[in-house]
């Protein structure tokens, strides 16, 4: 098992993706994305919860939440996490990954990651500077963060967004049948475009309920689970939440499944712009 599994398979489910037999290409520029998106409707304490299996054997759970409020640089930005615990007994998975997001005009202004993957760690931050159109690494040494030799100063696209934000990013965005959507976001350049395709609706049954889902495909420039010949589908609730309720990746060693448990639709008046702040 790649010790980057835990995090290929959230990746894949941030970058959404949907594509049919004859899908038409949609590159759209930064206004025509500010313009086409939904407001944020994520209040604090949304929370998804997954169990995540291998073929036939159970092997980890996962969670994704939108935590609290918080403020970065006098903005207020909501703080997400991403976690996944457990693996086989050989092989231990402990992940979280924060993203705080600014949500108008959407970015990311700050991502950690603290990773746990067999003998694999990893304590990472990247501050990115939606302003000055940059981004800059710090790495874990003896404590404390200390900034990359040379991820310093990066450039950034236009609203550029890391693993956990784009997650929220797509659920925001259109999902039409027939449509393929290229997106330059990903705050680092080799990601772009991240590719978003639409297939099918189903009705699928999950541990947490009956579903009616859009049924979409990631395509990210990656040899793992959501590369282009991993085959992977994303099913997403056919309404304004977008839930991922499940998600499939076939690959050679078998198949990897994420099954929705548990969903909590977080606290009403918790949103920044709503009356209550």
């Amino acid at each position: 098992m790649s010790r980057y599994y835990g995090t290929a398979v959230w990746c894949g489910l941030a970058l959404l993706v949907s594509a049919g037999p004859d899908v038409r290409s949609v590159q759209p520029t930064a206004e025509v994305i500010a313009d086409t998106l939904d407001a944020w409707r994520f209040p604090v304490g949304e929370r998804l919860e997954y169990s995540v299996t291998w073929g036939a054997a159970r092997i980890a759970r996962s969670a994704l939440t939108v935590e609290a409020v918080d403020t970065i640089a006098g903005t207020p930005v909501y703080r997400t996490s991403l976690e996944m615990k457990g693996g086989p007994p050989f092989y231990r998975i402990d992940d979280r990954q924060v993203s705080w997001i600014r949500p108008s005009p959407m970015a990311s202004l700050r991502f950690d990651q603290q990773l746990r993957q067999g003998g694999y760690r990893r304590d990472r931050r990247h501050i990115l500077d939606a302003e000055a159109g940059t981004y800059t690494r710090y790495d874990m040494r003896d404590g404390s963060y200390a900034r990359h030799d040379k991820e310093q100063a990066v450039p950034i696209p236009v609203g550029a967004l890391d693993d956990v934000s784009f997650f929220y990013f797509v659920r925001r965005s259109p999902l039409r049948m027939g449509e393929r959507y290229e997106y330059e976001r990903f705050f680092k350049k080799k990601g772009n475009p991240v590719v978003i395709e639409v297939l099918r609706r189903e009705e699928i049954r999950v541990p947490a309920g009956t579903f009616k889902t859009i049924v979409v495909r990631p395509i990210i420039k990656t040899s793992g689970l959501f590369s282009e010949g991993g085959r992977a589908e994303i099913y997403v609730t056919d309404d304004e939440r977008r839930i991922p309720v499940r998600v499939k990746a076939r690959m050679s060693i078998g198949t990897a499944n994420l099954y929705l448990t548990k969903y909590e639709p977080g606290r009403p008046g918790s949103l920044i712009d709503s009356p209550s702040g």
